[in-house]
């Protein structure tokens, strides 16, 4: 039986595979086969760039985010290819990395005898393990009922409705399921990469805390590619040259510290500007 599978997410608005992507497939291939499947048609010369890493790549846009890729794939393969294996590993774009060591949280979360896993945990609305990273053992992947689960994906629902729902399916059908990092403080745990690289040895940084760090870090963001560099020795010019794309990204270093600075400033000129 072979060891891990691993289906693997995709979407990006300009129909590329971003290079820190290509490197996210590079090394989940390193412990699992890989399968891609994206949320929105890309050219063939653009799923080439992902070839070498995975064993099979496409596309289209079918609208159902990350867990309507994940059932492409099921499709696709069939029960009787993944049951083959002893873990699923379902992963999603929205994430840079693996900046640490995937192989020894595997072996922590293996020993505890889990029946699924995910890297952190969320109580938003109600608790549940968060899904741009979980792992399903293989008496989940024969379980009749969570292969029926993937039947009744729909596109209109959205990737959190399947999120919250897909932990208390599996713990009602009485599979024992945790999380590696545990939130304690109930608390957004994304927000704080540093302090979830340092102190938990965490792999993956949320893309979306650097893209958009006012609403979703929790952390100082200036000079923080360095800092992420130092404590992983992560390529943080892979993250950085897929947020070049975006018109507000301003970089993380001093040219931020203007930047911010001189909004600042604009914004108190503006409070105080009479209104005629």
């Amino acid at each position: 039986m072979e060891k891990r599978i691993c289906l693997l997410a995709g979407h990006d608005s300009s129909h590329q595979i971003q290079d820190y992507v290509v490197f996210l497939a590079r090394e989940m291939s390193k412990i699992s086969d890989v399968y891609y499947y994206a949320d929105v048609k890309m050219p063939e010369q653009t799923l080439k760039k992902i070839r070498p890493y995975v064993q099979f790549a496409d596309s289209s846009a079918h609208f159902g985010q990350d867990f309507g890729s994940w059932k492409k794939l099921i499709q696709i393969l069939g029960w009787s290819v993944i049951t083959r294996y002893k873990e699923l590993v379902l992963i999603n774009d929205s994430v840079y990395g693996p900046m640490t060591d995937l192989s020894s949280i595997f072996e922590k979360m293996t020993r505890h005898n889990y029946d699924f896993w995910g890297l952190t945990e969320n109580y938003d609305s109600i608790y549940h393990l968060e899904s741009y990273f979980m792992v399903f053992e293989e008496e989940i992947l024969k379980n009749k009922e969570f292969q029926k689960f993937w039947l009744k994906e729909k596109a209109d629902y959205s990737r959190r409705y399947y999120e919250q729902y897909i932990t208390s399916f599996l713990t009602d059908l009485g599979f024992v399921g945790n999380s590696y990092i545990k939130n304690y403080g109930h608390e957004d745990m994304l927000s704080h990469p540093l302090k979830l690289i340092k102190q938990n040895q965490m792999p993956f940084v949320r893309v979306k805390s650097l893209q958009k760090p006012a609403q979703n870090l929790n952390e100082p963001i200036l000079f923080i590619d360095k800092r992420i560099s130092r404590q992983t020795g992560y390529d943080t010019g892979l993250i950085k040259k897929h947020l070049a794309a975006d018109k507000d990204f301003c970089g993380f270093g001093i040219e931020r510290y203007i930047h911010d600075f001189a909004k600042d400033v604009r914004n108190k000129i503006e409070c105080f500007t009479p209104k005629i």
